[in-house]
């Protein structure tokens, strides 16, 4: 019946087609295509002879194309040996000289310089030999992998932000001699994949924590790479801002404290294995069949150091109507491969298969077979019976050759059947590995550092910030609602704050008063308090002597005796707080000073040039007449208290003796008035108040 193996597993469809077939190196002596397999005299079934000596010459259909042999079986005893000449006979240049197993899993190609592009094959073996090989052919090179290479100047872990673009770029990965990469597939490891970026990708991650990224590359020889970079990105938590302030209602001149609490949050979970998935398999007996896990979930760089211990067991679920044509081989990332069942135990069932011409493609029972270090039973072929019993085998070559695998990558399993008459199904198959190497607990806690550069306060009138910019005091001087904010930078490099709005309310009471000055006529003040309503406040004016009402808002001033300061506090209470602001005013009291002598400068360089009367600016309409001792006007103002002065060099004065009369408005009430010997002198206002006396005129020259 037609023969069919196929892989049942839910994945990706990837698909092999040939028409093929088995050419024994004892049919003929040469043979061209661009596939087929060369095997020995026994064919799949047997083993070869001995004293066999047989010489095939292999070509591909066109010259100067490449011929690939890839060796899926090459078991020879020590009295074989095969030869590989690059050319179409024995006299080109010997490729080389193998025996045992040195070929088991390797590439053979024809060179550059054969022109012919066909390799020859001698194989020689001697008596009481036995064994057995097989290669398929195929025209091209080989693959000579990719390598991915990633920020390769960036130390890892990489550590992102929330939503901050994470920049990738594989423009350092290695690509075979005359090839080219063709196709870039990152995998993100949030479950975005990304095949349109190419080279040069920038991400976002929206959710903390750890994330492996991966990046496949295929070349235009359809290569791709299997060295898996691991690559990971740690996203920084949300930070917890427990214990900060929050919004602060407060009274405007207050001093408030603000805390600011900043702390990073663990990020903690458990590591995920991903298995990866398997790959269907089409029925073709003409080459091998291949599926695939990856693993990525292990500690970066993580290896396999002794197989014996590290890798537990192999597992296959398996149904096949003929185990004898078989070969499997398990391939870890870097290459390394263990052949686990290398043909023998010729019509042995595995499972319990539907060996039915008309129906090849029904699959049927699978049993669980298993190879492990420590199995003592023998191979599969050691095991001819038949049905192949579910249980734990030894294996072809030792666990040893998969030591210094790496476990990130992608495992293969190889199936190649060399036999067309029967079918089989490979329902699932993993590889076990130790419990301790499988990786711990993924954390990590973004950390924020103690002093002003890792946090601080933004905002205005901080008048204090405590050293370290966490707890800060502030002192607002103007009513409103302020934003506040706590800023914090982690190790991460990631930024975060928190606001507040500090609302200020009470008053900010300014004083006036209908005149500056006491003069003997009352002066009123008055407390002004914006859009307060004067009813929600309370006034306290100090000192308290001599007005009319201390708790008034505009109380009024009967009398001084020396320039006085006063000062309203106002008490308003609004939003649960009860606010005291002051303001203050000063009022002066009515002193003139009228010089009887000055000496005007003749050069005019400022200084005493003008005669004045000090105080008379709290009057409006002093008249001012001077004149000479013959009583000629030489100077007259009718409001002297806002001139400049008498300038006696703009009327050309001479020196002398000059007699003034300034007369001072006083229109009701006492006024007192100070002169210069600090006598007091009151007055009953009613009018205009005359002042009369000399001025002693010197000339400085």
């Amino acid at each position: 019946m037609k023969k069919s193996l196929i892989f049942l597993t839910i994945c990706t469809l990837v698909i092999f087609t040939a028409s093929s077939q088995e050419i024994s190196i004892a049919s003929t002596n040469s043979y061209t295509s661009c596939e087929g397999a060369v095997v020995d005299s026994g064919l799949s079934a047997a083993d070869y002879g001995a004293n066999e000596n047989q010489t095939i010459t292999w070509c591909p259909e066109a010259p100067e194309t490449v011929l690939n042999l890839y060796w899926v079986v090459f078991d020879l005893d020590a009295a074989s040996t095969i030869y590989i000449y690059d050319g179409d006979d024995n006299t080109a240049p010997l490729v080389g000289t193998y025996s045992g197993d040195e070929l088991q899993g390797q590439d053979i190609f024809s060179g550059e310089e054969n022109v012919t592009g066909c390799m020859t094959i001698e194989f020689t073996s001697g008596p009481g030999s036995s064994g057995n090989f097989g290669a398929y052919a195929s025209c091209g090179y080989p693959c000579d992998r990719p390598f991915a290479i990633v920020n390769p100047t960036e130390l890892q872990p990489h550590y992102a932000c929330l939503n901050e673009e994470v920049h990738l770029e594989a423009t350092s990965s290695t690509v075979a001699d005359g090839q080219e990469i063709v196709e870039w597939v990152w995998d993100l490891g949030d479950g975005t994949i990304d095949n349109t970026s190419g080279q040069i990708l920038t991400h976002t991650y929206t959710s903390p924590g750890l994330y492996t990224m991966n990046l496949s590359l295929t070349d235009d020889n359809d290569c791709s790479n299997n060295n898996l970079l691991d690559y990971q990105i740690l996203v920084s938590t949300n930070p917890d801002f427990t214990g900060t302030s929050s919004n602060v209602t407060m009274c405007v001149g207050d001093e408030v404290d603000l805390t600011g609490m900043i702390q990073g949050v663990l990020y903690n979970a458990e590591p995920s294995v991903d298995f990866g998935d398997g790959l269907f398999i089409p029925d073709d007996q003409s080459q091998c069949f291949y599926s695939q896990l990856t693993f990525t979930s292990f500690n970066a760089g993580a290896v396999v150091n002794d197989a014996n211990v590290d890798i537990q067991n192999i597992f296959m679920n398996f149904e096949h109507s003929f185990m004898g044509d078989l070969t499997i081989t398990f391939i870890c990332p870097n290459g390394g491969s263990i052949l686990v069942h290398q043909q023998g135990g010729s019509g042995t069932f595995l499972g319990e298969p539907v060996d039915d011409d008309g129906d090849p493609d029904n699959p049927g029972i699978g049993y669980d077979y298993w190879w492990e270090p420590g199995a003592t039973n023998g191979t599969w072929a050691d095991n001819i019976q038949g049905t192949l019993p579910s249980g734990s085998y030894e294996s072809v070559q030792p666990f040893t050759n998969l030591n210094g695998c790496p476990l990130n990558g992608t495992w293969e399993v190889e199936v190649c059947d060399l036999w067309g008459s029967d079918n089989g199904f490979i329902f699932d198959w993993s590889i076990e590995f130790a419990p301790e190497l499988y990786p711990e607990a993924v954390s990590f806690t973004p950390t924020f550092g103690p002093e002003c550069d890792s946090t601080w306060w933004d905002g205005p009138s901080i008048i204090d910030d405590g050293g370290d910019c966490n707890i800060v005091t502030i002192s607002p001087n103007e009513i409103g609602v302020e934003s506040y904010i706590y800023r914090g930078q982690n190790d991460f490099g990631c930024y975060y704050d928190r606001t507040i709005d500090v609302t200020v309310v009470g008053t900010i009471p300014t004083v006036t008063a209908n005149q500056t000055q006491f003069c003997g006529s009352p002066v009123q003040m008055m407390a002004n308090i914006g859009d307060v309503d004067p009813e929600d406040c309370e006034f306290s004016w100090t000192p308290s002597t001599n007005l009319d009402d201390s708790a008034s808002q505009s109380p009024t001033i009967d009398f001084i005796e020396n320039t006085t300061e006063y000062t309203v506090s106002v008490s308003y209470s609004t939003s649960g707080l009860t606010c005291v602001s002051e303001a203050s005013i000063r009022i002066e009291t009515c002193e003139i000073t009228i010089p009887n002598v000055f000496s005007p400068d003749n050069l005019s360089t400022g200084g005493n040039n003008t005669w004045r009367v000090e105080g008379l600016d709290a009057f409006n309409g002093v008249k001012c007449f001077i004149y000479n001792r013959w009583g000629t006007e030489v100077y007259s103002h009718i409001d002297f208290g806002s001139s400049a002065g008498w300038d006696p060099g703009i009327d050309g004065a001479e020196e002398g003796v000059y007699y003034y009369v300034l007369e001072i408005p006083c229109n009701e009430g006492d006024e007192l008035i100070t002169d210069q010997a600090g006598v007091i002198t009151e007055f009953d206002c009613n009018g205009m108040v005359p002042f009369t006396g000399t001025i002693a005129l010197y000339r400085v020259n």
